[in-house]
């Protein structure tokens, strides 16, 4: 999963993404819209770092539920 940035002219929207494949085609699927940049400002100091530590969480917390599948 990743940080996707959508710029309008008249907001910014923040947006958890995740590519997936099927039948050999790339596909981009939304997972989740955090909100745009005004939203996010009157929340956090620095949205955009808070954006992307939390991508970073959602990526640990499946990489640690397919460790411990297996």
């Amino acid at each position: 999963m990743r940080l996707q940035i959508s710029k309008s002219k008249n907001a910014a929207s923040f947006y958890v993404i995740k590519t997936t494949y099927t039948n050999g085609k790339e596909q981009t699927n939304i997972v989740e819209k955090l909100g745009t940049l005004a939203e996010l400002q009157k929340i956090h100091d620095d949205p955009i770092a808070w954006a992307k530590k939390y991508v970073d969480d959602l990526n640990k917390k499946k990489r640690n539920k397919k460790e411990k599948c297996l």
